[in-house]
């Protein structure tokens, strides 16, 4: 997203990527609001047709066993960011990389690894690579170096940047099934004690399905066979039971762990960290990939700023990270929370959580600031103390039917 957003302003920009070629692994995520508002502005939105991206408005957080407890409707927003987009990320991707590879700034090397950074008086002057395909090593010099390599990040470390990785214990089995017929264009999410099943519909007729599982007991459940995760989903949602006989191999199921980087800062002289490499959060949110774009579009207002001036100093650098921080603090925090509550087992947080969400179904007001988060459009807390006392049913809401503005 920043190499087409630099390219497109005819800035240089050359894109390592150790892996030898696009992504081919079928995976969905949610492109929230503030990620379709910035797909619009890169000429991408409008070239994503049904194939790739469903529309969804409607979030069902449902008690397992028992009833709804909430309907988050983004009908609540303006358009025509009034939806989320469940979108197969590899064809948003590909897209991507065509637009870019077709800009004459840019240039894409695949099947090359980060190794070490060049230095120049105390600066980042580029990166040293390793070519897997010839075993070559050579130099790329730049002006600046952009670490966008993830949660565990070689260039952070290179960099000697001090981060807080927490590996969260929960991760989520993902796959893709055909759609029940029951299913429409809603989501279904379903909390228990200890346990999250989210339902998705996906592009052609197919549907996202993510089961939290212990990181620490993967290899013990796959080890006992396919046959209990697919009962367990069935049991959950009975629809699923005939898109479930589709799955035959652990091989069509993926694994999201799931960690949090609280890098101590972003940049320095010559090199910038932007996405999980600065600041990866817990999936609840769902805002970790639309951060990294927001994360993109800022900084390359930020670099055209320094190509100007011929200042890539981390003073200059700066006020990309301090325009980034409070959102990405908050949403982190928020995340946090909502892990804390949603994947509890114990009565006390579960009886909590439910009662928040049935709240918040019956408080307009609280369930559109909640929604202004999580679709990326706010960069303060969704509720306050007294909003949260209301939502449990403790304080009284004099102005619950009434929507603030963003």
């Amino acid at each position: 997203m920043l190499g087409l957003a630099l390219a497109q302003r005819g800035i240089a920009v050359c894109l390592i990527e150790r892996q030898g070629g696009p992504p081919t692994t079928l995976r969905a995520e949610t492109i929230q609001p503030n990620g379709q508002q910035i797909l619009q502005t890169l000429g991408i939105l409008e070239a994503l047709g049904p194939e790739t991206v469903q529309p969804v408005q409607r979030f069902h957080f449902i008690q397992i066993g028992g009833p709804r407890l909430c309907t988050v409707d983004y009908s609540m927003l303006p358009p025509p960011w009034d939806r989320a987009l469940v979108a197969l990320s590899n064809k948003v991707h590909e897209l991507i990389l065509f637009r870019l590879s077709a800009q004459p700034t840019a240039e894409l090397q695949y099947g090359v690894e980060f190794r070490g950074l060049i230095r120049l008086n105390g600066a980042i002057n580029g990166v040293v690579v390793h070519h897997t395909d010839d075993k070559r090593t050579t130099e790329i010099e730049a002006r600046l170096v952009v670490g966008a390599d993830g949660a565990g990040s070689l260039v952070r470390q290179a960099l000697g940047v001090t981060a807080d990785l927490h590996r969260y214990p929960h991760g989520y089995l993902i796959t893709l099934l055909p759609r029940p017929d029951s299913m429409r264009e809603e989501a279904r999410y379903y909390v228990g004690r200890g346990e999250l099943l989210g339902l998705f519909p996906a592009p052609g007729n197919r549907v996202v399905a993510l089961y939290m599982v212990e990181a620490a007991q993967l290899n013990k459940l796959k080890a006992g066979g396919l046959g209990p995760f697919k009962e367990r989903i069935g049991v959950i949602d009975s629809s699923m039971g005939l898109p479930l006989e589709t799955s035959t191999s652990w091989e069509q199921v993926g694994f999201l762990p799931c960690s949090r980087v609280r890098a101590d800062r972003w940049v320095m002289d010559g090199a910038v960290l932007i996405g999980d490499a600065a600041h990866a959060m817990n999936p609840h949110v769902s805002q970790g990939r639309m951060q990294a774009m927001t994360d993109a579009m800022v900084l390359a207002d930020v670099i055209a700023k320094c190509r100007e001036t011929g200042d890539w100093s981390a003073k200059m650098l700066s006020t990309y990270e301090q325009a980034r921080r409070p959102q990405v603090t908050m949403l982190q925090h928020l995340a946090d929370e909502q892990a804390t509550f949603w994947n509890a087992a114990d009565p006390v947080r579960c009886f909590l959580r439910n009662r928040v969400f049935r709240g918040m179904d019956q408080n307009p007001r609280l369930r559109y600031q909640a929604l202004t988060a999580t679709a990326g459009l706010r960069t303060t807390p969704p509720l306050t103390w007294w909003d949260k006392l209301m939502a449990v049913g403790i304080l009284p809401d004099s102005h619950a039917n009434e929507l603030p503005p963003l």
